[in-house]
Formats: structure tokens, sequence, C-alpha cells
């Protein structure tokens, strides 16, 4: 039997280079961005995104994740021939590559592999991830991780699939099995709230930046142009006096609270834990490692080859900072 055919645009081959795979996703939302786009996923923002988007800082993955995404990718195809294996009532093939949706060219997906039913019809997107021990409460009780979800709706819509079927390896000896059945009602959400981020993009404009650490970090990241200056509207003068009337009240609090630590502090004298009620709520006491310091300057004038070796220096980030005369005006 042979599987049945997917009338949907594919503008890069399954086989194409990986450089070639992660240059054509700057062009567009692929599914792990969608969640992004619509601020549903928990690390990245919309404001990460666009950076990324117009090319203005790189897509960067700490070593933690980077070693995640590798061992993904390995067991990528031993969880597919898993599922095929305890599925013989489908034909399961790959994806064809990436595909673009016909009317926004910019709406990419790349799908791990197709579940057909034996007439030829398609039965559903197959997803393959893994994850470990920390994961597995989202997974609890039937549940997906809400940025699988919006990646696999995206999916469905773009290939016109009525379900996808989620495998899963926890912790290297967990396989879970989901179904997700399309919503067409999240669809049209992910798709309204996609295309409000693709015009920030073509805009070249960004969207409201949010409070959160993770944009604070990307915006850190934002190459500066040296010596430039930006005039900025009247209207900041309001934000930068409450920002300062911000700042002196986050002084008295911490006051305050250091003020209680320290009263606690006494009240324990040389006692290392504090019991409340029977319930403990502070403990006093050394960590069990000494705390180190390096001078770093002197040990790679001293042993290069061992700096080298076991120390990874990053480009400095961006600061933000206030002049001491700009806060005395903002009085």
């Amino acid at each position: 039997m042979t599987a049945g055919f997917l009338d949907v645009p594919v503008i890069l081959p399954a086989d194409a280079p990986h450089e070639d795979w992660l240059f054509a996703r700057t062009f567009g939302l692929g599914g792990s961005d969608v969640a992004a786009a619509c601020g549903l996923n928990p690390w990245k923002t919309p404001f990460q995104l666009w950076l990324e988007k117009t090319r203005r800082i790189e897509v960067e993955f700490d070593e933690a994740a980077t070693e995640r995404m590798h061992w993904g990718t390995v067991l990528e195809p031993v969880l597919l021939r898993e599922w095929d294996e305890r599925h013989p009532e489908y034909v399961l093939t790959g994806g064809a590559g990436v595909y673009a949706d016909r009317t926004h060219a910019w709406m990419l997906a790349n799908v791990d592999g197709l579940a057909w039913e034996y007439s030829g019809e398609l039965a559903g997107i197959v997803e393959a991830k893994t994850g470990g021990h920390r994961s597995a409460a989202e997974w609890a009780d039937d549940g997906v991780p809400i940025h699988y979800v919006c990646q696999v709706q995206w999916y469905m819509h773009l290939l016109g699939a009525p379900r996808t079927f989620l495998v899963a390896l926890l912790d290297t000896n967990t396989y879970l099995e989901r179904i997700i059945e399309r919503d067409d009602d999240l669809i049209g959400d992910l798709t309204d709230g996609a295309i409000e981020f693709w015009s920030h993009v073509q805009r070249d404009e960004p969207p409201p930046a949010d409070p959160s650490e993770i944009t604070r970090r990307a915006l850190s990241r934002w190459p500066s142009t040296p010596g430039e200056t930006v005039d900025l509207d009247p209207l900041w003068h309001k934000h930068l006096a409450r920002r300062h009337e911000l700042s002196e009240q986050i002084k008295l609090l911490e006051l305050e609270r250091t003020a209680i630590d320290n009263r606690l502090r006494a009240e324990m004298g040389e006692a290392e834990v504090a019991h409340l009620d029977g319930s403990k709520v502070a403990t006093h006491k050394a960590p069990a490692k000494p705390s180190r310091t390096v001078d770093y300057a002197a040990f790679a004038a001293e042993e290069p080859d061992l700096y080298t070796a076991f120390v990874t220096e990053r480009p400095p980030s961006r600061r933000l900072t206030y002049p001491t005369t700009a806060r005395r005006d903002q009085q």
C-alpha cells in the first residue's frame, strides 16, 4: 500500500541541510514558534521571538538545551519506530519537508511523521517528544504541555489533519502516547495571534515589551550602535518618575525585610533551624561547600591552556543604567 498525498506546498525538502532549515525558519513561523508568538510559551516571549525573526539577535541555546535537542533528534526515529510497531492499523511515513500555507507563505510546518489509513486517507500527524523527570508533571493525568498543543494544532491547520498522535519518552524509561484532536476554535485563536505577531515582523515594529526576565535578557543581547542616541517622547518623564518612585519604595521594603531577617537571626542565636507552631519556617546555617572566587585575569595569564579548556567566554550583555543627575532631576 502507498500512502496518500498532501496537496500542501513544500518549500524545503526533508533531506535539505540543517543549515538551510535553520535559515528557512527565519522567514516564517513554524510550529515551535507559534506558542511564543501568541504569548503561550513559558521559555520564550513574543518580544524575544521578534528579535530573532528580524535577525537582530541569534537564536541562542544554553549547553543544557543544546544537549536536550541533540538527544531529542537522536531518539526521534526510535520513538517513531516504536509507535509504528504499536499501531499496525496505520501506515507511517515521514513528512516531505517544510510545508507552507498557500495563502500565508510565512506559515510553516515541519512534522516528524504522518499516519495514513490503508485507504490512503490522512489519519493524523505523528510527533515525537522527549523530556526529563522535571517535565513529567506537565504530562500527568493525560495532560500535554501547552506549547506542544499549540504546535500540533498549527500543524493540523496547515496540513488539514484531523488529529495528532503524540508519542513521548520521559526520563529515558516512561513511554507515553496522547491523541490530540483538531480544535478549530483554538486554531482560529492561534492564527489570529500569529498574524498579529507577524505583522510586527513585516513592519519591523516590535510588539509591546513585557516585564519578563526572558525579554530582559533578550533585549540585553540586541547589539548596539556605538555612539548612537535616541530622543525619547516627553511621555517618558512620567515613566521615569514612576520608576524612581518604585525604586525608592523597593529600597524601603528591602530595609524592612532585612530588619525582620536580622531580628530572626538574633532570635535564633546559635540554632540552625527555627520552628513556629511545630513547622520549620527558617534555617540559618553555612552551606556545605565553601564559597570560591577566581582571579580570571591571573588564571588566563598563568595557565592559558587550562583557562581556554575550562572557561567559556561570552560577549558581554548590554546594561541599562541611569545617570545620577537624571535620578535627581526626577525627584
